[in-house]
Formats: structure tokens, C-alpha cells, sequence
């Protein structure tokens, strides 16, 4: 019966403790996630150099598209003339006016450049991907940051949760303490100590509720809210994923996305061999004018002269030696290749070291918050036949602080194990491309 009744008073507490905060927005993990994605400043920037990728990806670009481009020009002269013809006549006149005018629609359209516009066109869609990547990665960078700081809040509402009941427990300390002291059957030194405990416990608890509001404010930034924006989060940090090592794995290769940048930085290094290697060919190109051309002069053999009409034609070139430069080139977007496929290789397998380590570390973490939590349930039943035995007088407060202290120990290493596998869980998520959709 008084079993009862102490577990009662420790949740009648802590209901009055948190009643007001039921009041204050209960921000979920999803709700973060989402606002941060629509607020982040890096993401942001990252959607607009993706979108900034999907802009050069054009056929304008890959210079398969003509050029056209319109041209007038106009002149007026006033000159003093002498000329003298194979005839015999001479004109010589002094203020002749002469006028000029020249309008013209030009297209230069290339038809092969040896193949470089198809290479430079693969190329551009190969950077858009790539910038489509960089913006998943910086979406799941943030999303790490993010689920860290929000149950870095959840962690220490924990704290404060067990705080908040040890108190609980030195107030009722207190009342017996007191009543006994009253009646004789303790000394004045069990209430000052209770007294003195109980302080310590109450500025513990100003303490973390200092912290708390510093790791609000930690993850208002991330997510550009108002820094003192007040919210309430989660009741404890759960685990939503079973892992096997295997899939894992395959998860890697098929949806990492630093691997999957890798790799489409290989078939961006293949593109640009193909574009130095055009150099080698002759290049065509089709010119075609629309022209208006008048020329009117006052003396002279011709006075006026003027066409109107369209020209046709093409332009081949063909560089026979450049000094070596297309070769070099070539050599060089060779070993370019080469670094790419070294790069690809190195990060597969940092990823593989990172993978095992991680799949480690989240199975010790997980092991280790089953221990806290099966701790922190004794810890809780010794802290109340603790009570109840300080109450019916059969222990001292020695007993009594012991048992307190042991509880609040077990709730703040079950907050900081359930933290670390939760994180350990969101690398693994991270790793396997999994932690965005």
C-alpha cells in the first residue's frame, strides 16, 4: 500500500512539473526534419547550384544549337575626291557626301566538331546528376545535425524528468524528517541534512533546465526559427530500425551518395577524354546571311550600290599541328580519369571501414542502453523501498541519499546510451542512404 502511494506522489509530481509545458508546441522528429529541410540555409544553396546544373544542361550549351545574331551599320562621310580613270577623266570635287548603310541577320551553326557536342551534352547531364547528389548530401548532413540536436533536447528533459522526481523524494524526505524530529525520534541534523540535500538537488535542476534551453536554441538555429522559440519534444529516444549487415552493404554501393558522386565523377572524367579528343577531326561549320548593304556616293564611278539578299555557304577547318597540345590534353584528361577511378575505389572502401565500425557501435549501444534501461527499472524500485524504509524508520538518509543518487545516475546513463544508439542509428541510416527519401 505505501508502495503504491510513493509511486503515486513521484508521478503526481511529475505530471504538476510538466503540466505547463502541455501548453507549448510538441515539435516531433518528423516536424523538425521538415522544416529543417524547407528553412536550412546550406540547403538552400545547395537546391539553387543544383538548380544552376540543370540550367547548363542544354543543347545551347553542348554547342549543338546555331548561333544567330543581327548586325546593322551606318556611315556618312563628307570628303574631298580626286580620281583620274584609264579614259582620261579626272573629278576632283571637294564636300562630296558619302553614305554607308549595312543590316544582316548571320546564323553560324557547327555540323561537326568531331563529336565533341555529343560528349559535351552527355557531360552536362552527368553534372546535373552531381548536382542533384551534392544536394542529397547536404540534405542528409543537415538531417544528422538536426536529429542530433532535437534528441540532444530529448536527452535532457530526461534528466530533468529525473530531477524533478529525486526532488519529490527529498521533499517527502523532509516531511518525514521533520514530523519525526517533532515527535523525538530524530536529531535536528537529519532535517538540515534533508534541507541541504534537497538544495543541491533544486539547483541541479536550474542547472539543466539552462542546458535545456541552450540545446532549444542549438536547434532553433538549425531549423531559422526565433532563438527563443519554446517547444516541447518527445518523451523518450526510441529505436525504429533492426539492421543486417548485409543489406547494409549492398545499400551502400546501390544508394550512398558520395559513392554514387564518385561514380558519376568517372563518367564525367570519360566525357571530357571524348571532347579533348575531337581536337583530332575537322570541324564544319554551315554560315548562312541575310544581308541589306547600300553604298551612295556623290562622285565617283559608282554612285549608288546597293544587294539585298541571302548567302549560303560552309567553313571547314582542320588543325594538322598544334605544337602537341591535343595529345598532352588527352593525356592529361587520361590520368584525370585515373584519379577519379582512384577516388572511387578510396571511398568505397572508407565507407566499407565506416560501415563496419558503425554496425559496431550501433549493436554496443543498443546492448548497452537494454543494460541502463533494466538499471534504471532497480534503480527506481530500490529508490522506493528506500523511502518506504526511511519512513517506517528501519534505514537512516544516508540509505535514502544513496538510493537517490543512484537513481538519478541510471536515468542520465540510460538518456546518454538511448542518445548514442539513436545517433549510431542515424549514421548507419547516413551510410546506407537511407536517412532522406
Amino acid at each position: 500500500m505505501q508502495k503504491n502511494k510513493i509511486t503515486f506522489i513521484l508521478l503526481l509530481c511529475f505530471y504538476f512539473n510538466f503540466n505547463a509545458k502541455s501548453q507549448v508546441n510538441k515539435l516531433t522528429i518528423d516536424q523538425v526534419m521538415e522544416t529543417a529541410l524547407k528553412n536550412n540555409y546550406d540547403i538552400s544553396i545547395a537546391k539553387n547550384l543544383s538548380k544552376e546544373a540543370v540550367n547548363n544542361n542544354s543543347l545551347g550549351n553542348a554547342g549543338m544549337l546555331p548561333v544567330v545574331s543581327l548586325n546593322a551599320s551606318g556611315t556618312i562621310a563628307t570628303n574631298a575626291t580626286k580620281q583620274e580613270f584609264s579614259s582620261g577623266q579626272v573629278i576632283d570635287k571637294s564636300g562630296v557626301q558619302s553614305q554607308n548603310i549595312s543590316t544582316g541577320a548571320y546564323l553560324t551553326w557547327t555540323i561537326f566538331d568531331g563529336l565533341k557536342m555529343f560528349a559535351t551534352h552527355e557531360r552536362l547531364k552527368e553534372l546535373e546528376g552531381m548536382g542533384m547528389l551534392n544536394l542529397k548530401i547536404q540534405v542528409e548532413n543537415t538531417l544528422v545535425k538536426v536529429i542530433s540536436a532535437y534528441y540532444t533536447v530529448v536527452m535532457q528533459k530526461e534528466v530533468i524528468k529525473g530531477l524533478s522526481e529525486n526532488i519529490t523524494v527529498s521533499e517527502e524526505r523532509l516531511k518525514i524528517a521533520n514530523k519525526k524530529f517533532e515527535i523525538g525520534t530524530f536529531s535536528k541534523v537529519d532535517v538540515l541534512q534533508a534541507k541541504v540535500d534537497m538544495n543541491a538537488q533544486k539547483t541541479a535542476l536550474m542547472r539543466a533546465k539552462t542546458i535545456l534551453t541552450d540545446a532549444k536554441e542549438n536547434l532553433n538555429q538549425l531549423l531559422l526559427l526565433p532563438v527563443d522559440n519554446d517547444f516541447d519534444v518527445a518523451d523518450d529516444i526510441p529505436l525504429m530500425n533492426e539492421f543486417k549487415y548485409e543489406d547494409l552493404k549492398n545499400s551502400i554501393t546501390a544508394k550512398n551518395s558520395d559513392l554514387l558522386f564518385a561514380q558519376r565523377n568517372i563518367e564525367v572524367s570519360k566525357l571530357m577524354i571524348k571532347e579533348a579528343k575531337s581536337l583530332y577531326y575537322p570541324k564544319l561549320n554551315l554560315n548562312a546571311n541575310y544581308l541589306f548593304t547600300r553604298a551612295q556616293n556623290q562622285a565617283g564611278f559608282s554612285l549608288l550600290n546597293q544587294n539585298l539578299g541571302l548567302n549560303l555557304g560552309l567553313t571547314a577547318s582542320w588543325t594538322i599541328f598544334n605544337g602537341f597540345n591535343t595529345a598532352n590534353n588527352v593525356k592529361n584528361m587520361k590520368l584525370n580519369l585515373d584519379n577519379s577511378t582512384l577516388e572511387y575505389e578510396s571511398t568505397k572502401t572508407q565507407l566499407q571501414l565506416a560501415l563496419t565500425k558503425a554496425f559496431k557501435k550501433f549493436q554496443d549501444d543498443r546492448e548497452i542502453m537494454t543494460f541502463e534501461l533494466e538499471n534504471n527499472k532497480l534503480a527506481k524500485e530500490n529508490l522506493e523501498i528506500a523511502l518506504e524504509r526511511y519512513r517506517v524508520g528501519t534505514s537512516n538518509s544516508l540509505e535514502l541519499k544513496t538510493a537517490q543518487q543512484s537513481y538519478q545516475e541510471s536515468i542520465n546513463t540510460l538518456s546518454e546510451a538511448s542518445f548514442n544508439a539513436k545517433l549510431s542509428e542515424t549514421q548507419l541510416l547516413k551510410l546506407s542512404g537511407g536517412i532522406s527519401k
